[in-house]
């Protein structure tokens, strides 16, 4: 192993400083070999699902905050690549006012490994053999959240979850452009896969309710427990059997988005939270909010363009939080 990290740092050193030179955004006609990076955009949902009086979880976000910072190195920045990863793992504020009003260091809750030239300075700031170091990031990273997110149970504010994927997501967060860079006669095509990790209860309840907030009777800006009691209530008395069937033909849904970055954009909903169980996590109606909120959530994503989605409901364990996120990215748990 430490010769191939190495040869690894003696040839990346070399193509750094003469692919920098060389670095462009447009295609060169020369045969390119494709690099994918990871661009993780953590986005918490800071309302009223953090209490964990009202709504409690087996794993709070915290946790799952923490599992993704662990797989960074080795699983993430080792997948499929050796060196030369250019990834960002970020938090964003779904409300952005509460960044002046929590006074939030958004830098601190960023870690990027593209602002190194050089990959002896990625290599020493993961193995912790710089000034910087990886495991002083990832600690002040998890210090900011928690801090954030104290403040937010004391003094909650609502989430606005369709401005964010309407306005809140732009291409200053989301990387959309390839960057091409040649080498020895190669050029290294460097892409970029945008995977949100939004950690919400699917509930979308802002400031907006009522007819105001409405296209029409089934198409709104939000997804109240009072409208998903509502659609309930018409679905039964509709008669027909089929729930998928009465969404369509009385076109219910959120109204879409129209954000052209979501068709580079990953869509993993973490926390989905049924506020239709009972204590014992029984449920008390057909059908539940989960089943609901799965259907209109689908709709919602798959009309707004994202690239891809998933949708989960709490997790019964960090054990769990690693198997779906590993799924998603599509990434094996390293034996080191």
């Amino acid at each position: 192993m430490k010769y191939y990290i190495a040869i690894s740092v003696v040839a990346m050193a070399l193509f750094t400083s003469c692919a920098s030179k060389q670095a462009t955004s447009e295609r060169p006609v020369t045969d390119t070999f494709q690099i994918v990076h990871y661009n993780v955009i953590i986005a918490p949902d800071f309302s009223n699902r953090l209490n964990s009086k009202l709504y409690p979880k087996p794993v709070n976000d915290m946790e799952i905050v923490q599992d993704v910072l662990g797989r960074i190195y080795p699983d993430i920045l080792n997948d499929k690549r050796s060196d030369n990863q250019q990834d960002v793992f970020s938090v964003t504020m779904i409300n952005k006012g509460l960044i002046s009003l929590y006074d939030i260091d958004m830098s601190r809750m960023t870690i990027d490994f593209s602002r190194f030239d050089k990959q002896l300075d990625r290599i020493n700031f993961i193995k912790d053999r710089s000034d910087e170091k990886l495991s002083v990031a990832k600690t002040e990273f998890l210090q900011e959240y928690k801090r954030v997110t104290q403040a937010s149970i004391a003094d909650t504010h609502g989430a606005d979850l369709w401005s964010f994927f309407n306005s809140g997501l732009s291409d200053l967060k989301v990387k959309t452009k390839s960057e091409y860079k040649s080498f020895n006669g190669r050029t290294y095509e460097h892409k970029f896969r945008n995977i949100l990790i939004m950690l919400t209860d699917g509930y979308i309840e802002a400031s907006l309710y009522g007819e105001d907030a409405c296209l029409t009777k089934g198409q709104c800006y939000y997804l109240s427990s009072q409208s998903i009691k509502d659609f309930r209530k018409a679905f039964k008395k509709s008669g027909i059997g089929d729930m998928q069937q009465f969404f369509q033909e009385e076109e219910y849904g959120i109204i879409p988005v129209k954000n052209p970055v979501l068709k580079d954009v990953e869509v993993l909903v973490m926390e989905m939270y049924d506020r239709s169980l009972s204590p014992a996590g029984n449920a008390t109606v057909h059908p539940t909010d989960e089943e609901v909120l799965q259907l209109f959530w689908s709709d919602w994503l798959e009309k707004s363009g994202v690239k891809k989605y998933e949708l989960h409901k709490t997790v019964n364990s960090t054990r769990e939080v690693n198997q779906v996120i590993s799924s998603f990215l599509g990434i094996e748990k390293s034996a080191s």
